[in-house]
């Protein structure tokens, strides 16, 4: 059988609109057509809020339940349905009329959102017209394809890859780089920590259940946040809160949510709330700090041995830098709400027993993000726990069944890109014309509303 280009693309195309649960369940098939006088069949997918039966009959799905391996699934898998069959998703080819009509873009027309449905052949045409319109016109500068955010699980259903991918066949553009989740995290923990962090696979929750005696979720839903992972979630962490109860029932281990609500993790585990104003989780943690050594409860040695930089840090804590402001528990108390004497034996509670640190990426969600994170490793290093079983800190538990230990195998790798066929793209100019060539992800909407401006970052360029 012989297929060109375009009756590729078209197919490729109409299946990326039933990617969001996987092709099987929404193509028509013989089997579909014989089970019309029963009750359908049943069809195994995945989603990001873990593996799922789908009962098919008619052409369409009715009934979604968990894979009876699941050990804790999430009942957001009742969305699914809703997903594939809403009202406002865009199942064809849509162009705004505006631009259709004109062929070019006008600025007053933003915001315009009256579209037109056209065929796959006028989209492709279209899309490949516009492709050639910028690399002719503009080079890589003038295309911007760093899409950002979650994909749909697997490597078939990822159309963003798949975009990419396709843009780079033909030419280089403009592209992203960080993430919303933890862009200040990962750019400032390399240089304090040695790796980004906020991905790596964290202490085993066994580990954790044998060996901490004072865990604390700071700023941190596992509970919640478990259900969802950036494959398809198999929700493993999730029994280990289960044991997590009973130790806190019993007893045996010291857990503490220091947050400004109160969580789904926390009302799931009945743990102890530390309430904290919101984003003031640094001058809170300043307090401690000034506790652990003011009473000489830090570990001396392990600074000393392991970390560099906290002589520099001191004058900061202790008022003699260029501020002149001391930060006792005193001062944080009128920052952070917690009251002086308290924040005195959360400090003196962390130097008791071995501890742990688990941060949620919701601290770093902000300007200066990058300051909780690095008082954090501040914190676990004067406590001098950092590489003991169950002690130190960790910005990952609440990911993807981060903490469960895993196999290690590789899954499977998508389509090669261009370079890595040693083929050249249609366009081949690299020259940028005095642009940057990667836009920080907190920054594409300003690119979009000042084409032509900078923004801070790219004019430190």
């Amino acid at each position: 059988m012989t297929m060109n280009r375009r009756t590729f693309l078209k197919g490729l195309m109409g299946a990326s609109a039933a990617s969001v649960v996987g092709p099987s369940l929404l193509t028509a098939t013989q089997a579909f057509a014989a089970a019309e006088e029963t009750d359908g069949v049943w069809k195994t997918q995945g989603s990001h809020w873990g593996a799922f039966r789908a009962r098919i009959w008619a052409g369409k799905v009715q009934e979604i339940k968990p894979l009876e391996m699941d050990p804790a699934p999430t009942d957001m898998l009742n969305g699914i349905k809703g997903i594939i069959y809403s009202s406002s998703r865009v199942r064809y080819p849509m162009v705004r009329l505006d631009w259709l009509k004109n062929h070019k873009y006008a600025a007053d027309t933003r915001g315009n959102n009256r579209y037109v449905r056209v065929t796959w052949d006028e989209a492709l045409d279209l899309f490949y017209r516009e492709l050639e319109y910028v690399q002719k016109n503009f080079g890589p500068s003038g295309l911007f394809a760093g899409q950002t955010g979650w994909r749909q699980t697997g490597q078939f259903q990822s159309c963003g890859n798949h975009m990419q991918r396709a843009i780079a066949m033909h030419g280089h553009s403009v592209t992203k780089v960080g993430d919303y989740s933890t862009g200040a995290g990962q750019t400032i923990l390399p240089y304090v920590i040695g790796s980004t962090e906020v991905y790596a696979q964290g202490t085993s929750w066994t580990e954790i259940l044998e060996h901490t005696d004072n865990l604390i979720f700071w700023a941190s839903d596992p509970v919640k946040n478990l259900q969802v992972g950036w494959n398809c979630e198999p929700h493993q962490s999730l029994p280990y809160f289960e044991e997590l109860k009973k130790k806190i029932a019993d007893g045996s281990l010291n857990v503490i949510a220091v947050d400004p609500v109160r969580s789904k993790t926390l009302n799931h585990i009945n743990c102890k709330h530390r309430y904290v104003n919101p984003q003031t989780d640094v001058p809170f943690m300043l307090g401690i700090a000034h506790t652990l050594y003011k009473e000489n409860l830090y570990d001396q040695k392990f600074l000393d041995t392991y970390c560099l930089g906290f002589k520099d840090f001191l004058p900061y804590l202790l008022g003699t830098g260029e501020d002149k402001t001391e930060k006792t528990p005193e001062w944080a108390e009128a920052i952070c709400g917690v009251k002086a004497d308290e924040i005195r034996e959360f400090a003196r509670m962390l130097a008791k027993g071995r501890t742990q640190f688990m941060f949620g990426w919701a601290i770093q969600r902000q300007q200066h993000g990058e300051q909780p994170y690095w008082m954090g490793v501040l914190l676990a290093s004067m406590l001098g726990m950092v590489g003991l079983p169950g002690g130190g800190v960790s910005y990952s538990h609440h990911y993807s069944s981060i903490g469960v230990p895993s196999s290690g195998f590789s899954g499977p790798g998508g389509f090669p890109r261009n370079p890595d066929r040693g083929q050249e793209p249609k366009w081949t100019s690299t020259d940028y014309r005095g642009a940057s060539k990667t836009i920080p992800v907190a920054r594409w909407i300003d690119m979009l509303l000042n084409p032509g401006g900078r923004s801070r970052q790219t004019a430190q360029k």
